[in-house]
């Protein structure tokens, strides 16, 4: 028996020796911070400087995080948020992959257009849209309304809420090219024969799209789903880039930026930051699983 495996570990030893890199990457980087965090989230206050407390054990963080004023807001405004832009982004960057596969000439010129965005790095984004939406007079939008005799608006950083969050919104219009390859791809997959019968059959355009398109681009919106629903419920970056921690009076104060906010005030409060982090976890595995269970019911081809 021992032979045996001395004999496999010498055989494999090649794939071991280029497997170890990755192991010591996913367990330093991974794994321990995981399990780090985990221990972190059950003591009240934590941070670096303070230490471990035993006597601060409990679950005091989670149910902070669960009656807190500040966190109950920013739970709603990231709900409310990917629960309307969610389906206006699968939508929208959807029918733009729909025209772009169309015949017309230059559609490859119009593809890499929309898609250029995406190529732009986060940070220089950024700094575009936060010159765009400047609260002060030298902000674009606001050299326009001073152009046309209006008053100059705090935009992101206004205290009408709808206003931040309508502006922050449109800063992200520009991303829908990061998706429409794979839309392309999905569209591209179809069967041309499929769209043929359809037309012996009489089928309208806009029936062909609604039960034929859609319906055979199920596993295609499903992934589209899952990276939309994962990616806004940890929005926080790219707010902390273009305001200042949260706009006016939490406005903008999404649930990714609260947990980053924990670690940042004072010495931090690292332990309360772990016990958000493991909620969120638990809150987009759940929507995650819920999505698969979805799945299910979409057509694959191969199936």
């Amino acid at each position: 028996m021992k032979t045996k495996i001395k004999k496999k570990l010498k055989e494999n030893a090649i794939g071991y020796g280029l497997l170890l890199p990755f192991l010591i990457g996913l367990i330093g980087f991974t794994v321990y911070p995981l399990g780090l965090a985990l221990v972190q989230s059950f003591y009240k206050d934590y941070s670096p400087v303070t230490g471990y407390d035993p006597s601060a054990l409990g679950i005091y963080n989670y149910v902070r995080a669960l009656t807190d004023e500040w966190v109950l807001r920013s739970i709603k405004l990231t709900l409310v948020y990917a629960a309307i832009t969610i389906p206006i982004g699968l939508i929208v960057s959807f029918f733009i992959a729909y025209l772009l596969t169309a015949p017309i000439k230059c559609s490859r010129l119009f593809r890499v257009l929309v898609y250029l965005p995406a190529l732009i790095p986060g940070i220089v984004g950024a700094s575009i849209y936060k010159y765009m939406f400047g609260p002060d007079e030298f902000g674009l939008f606001n050299q326009i309304l001073i152009a046309t005799g209006q008053e100059p608006s705090q935009l992101l950083e206004s205290e009408n809420q709808t206003i931040a969050v309508l502006c922050f919104f449109l800063t992200g219009i520009f991303s829908y090219g990061c998706t429409t390859p794979m839309w392309i791809a999905g569209l591209k997959s179809i069967p041309s024969d499929v769209y043929e019968a359809a037309a012996i059959d009489g089928s309208s355009r806009l029936q062909t799209l609604f039960k034929i398109t859609l319906p055979l681009m199920g596993k295609f919106i499903f992934l589209q789903l899952l990276g939309s629903l994962i990616g806004t419920l940890q929005i926080g970056e790219s707010v902390l880039m273009l305001s200042s921690r949260g706009g006016f009076n939490g406005n903008l104060n999404f649930y990714g930026l609260m947990i980053y906010n924990q670690t940042t005030d004072g010495i931090g409060n690292y332990g309360f930051a772990s016990a958000l982090s493991y909620l969120l976890f638990i809150v987009i595995a759940a929507l995650s699983a819920i999505t698969f269970k979805a799945n299910k019911k979409v057509y694959y081809e191969d199936a």
